[in-house]
């Protein structure tokens, strides 16, 4: 294990020496079943990112309408956070809300079709994705 943690160690003093983010590091880490410590929300920018989009990435409004019982594309989101911790057995609601935005056809809500975009995770990262999970928390 120590050699494990001093490779990781001389990993990251590498990478920071030719430009790479941390973000980076985070990434191999995921892959290598560790998680990096969990990134905190910022409500605002969510807010942003739920209404405006980002790059390529359409907003999410486009689609989700924020009122109970109005047609749209995709269900509404009101009420989402309370919902999200019963809709896949074994995801938390931010598990369930995260992997719906980077796999959103993993887990299809009933009576909807899977059309959602599905390159929210090639255009947003982890910071934006804690953003709108911040942000969807408010509903």
């Amino acid at each position: 294990m120590r050699k494990f943690t001093i490779f990781l160690a001389l990993g990251a003093l590498f990478l920071s020496t030719i430009g790479c983010t941390f973000s980076v590091i985070g990434k191999v880490f995921s892959l290598k079943g560790l998680t990096p410590a969990p990134v905190a929300g910022n409500v605002q920018r969510g807010e942003h990112l739920f209404k405006k989009g980002q790059d390529k990435a359409p907003p999410c409004l486009t689609c989700h309408p924020l009122q109970p019982g109005v047609f749209a594309l995709g269900p509404s989101l009101k009420g989402i956070y309370e919902r999200a911790s019963s809709r896949v057995p074994g995801l938390s609601a931010d598990g369930y809300l995260h992997q719906s935005i980077i796999e959103p056809h993993a887990y299809i809500v009933p009576g909807f079709r899977p059309i959602m975009y599905p390159d929210y995770g090639k255009h947003l990262g982890e910071q934006d994705i804690a953003d709108l999970i911040a942000y969807l928390r408010t509903f």
